[in-house]
């Protein structure tokens, strides 16, 4: 029985050790997703091609009456052109994420949802708006799949 009582503090030392080394992994994804959709953020006001690189194919944007299917890079860049022309006119220059969470739905997918502040080149908020993006990773790094619509008083939470 004394061999089992100091077998214990090992056993706990140990698990402690593995919980501890899954949490610095999805820590580095977290951090690569946030850097993933940080840019992607930054990106979209100023090039719609390098907005585009954020994405992988297929992507799905779904709204809420619409969801459209993008098969390519260029597809991705299109929609990213219509979205910026159809802002500009009203004073948009730039984006902030706001409130975010990241849920980790397994080792290479994610969802990730923000508010995102859009801005007026003078600083005043133009509107703030909730998304939730889909991410996925492969060889290439995380990537966003889908892009949602998403009230901001839906979004997702964090666990």
């Amino acid at each position: 029985m004394n061999k089992l009582v100091a077998l214990v503090p090992v056993v706990l030392a140990w698990a402690c050790i593995g919980a501890g080394s899954e949490a610095g992994a999805a820590t580095a994804d977290e951090d690569a997703i946030q850097q993933v959709v940080g840019g992607y953020f930054a990106a979209f006001a100023k090039d719609s091609a390098a907005a585009s690189d954020f994405y992988g194919e297929p992507a799905l944007i779904v709204r809420p009456t619409q969801v459209r299917a993008l098969s390519t890079a260029a597809e991705v860049q299109g929609f990213l052109v219509e979205e910026l022309a159809r802002l500009k006119p009203q004073g948009y220059a730039y984006s902030n994420i706001g409130e975010h969470h990241i849920r980790m739905l397994n080792p290479a997918t994610a969802l990730y949802s923000a508010v995102a502040q859009r801005m007026k080149a003078d600083g005043t908020e133009l509107m703030k708006v909730g998304f939730t993006y889909l991410l996925h990773k492969d060889d290439a790094g995380w990537k966003i799949h889908e892009n949602i619509a998403t009230d901001l008083d839906k979004l997702v939470k964090s666990e």
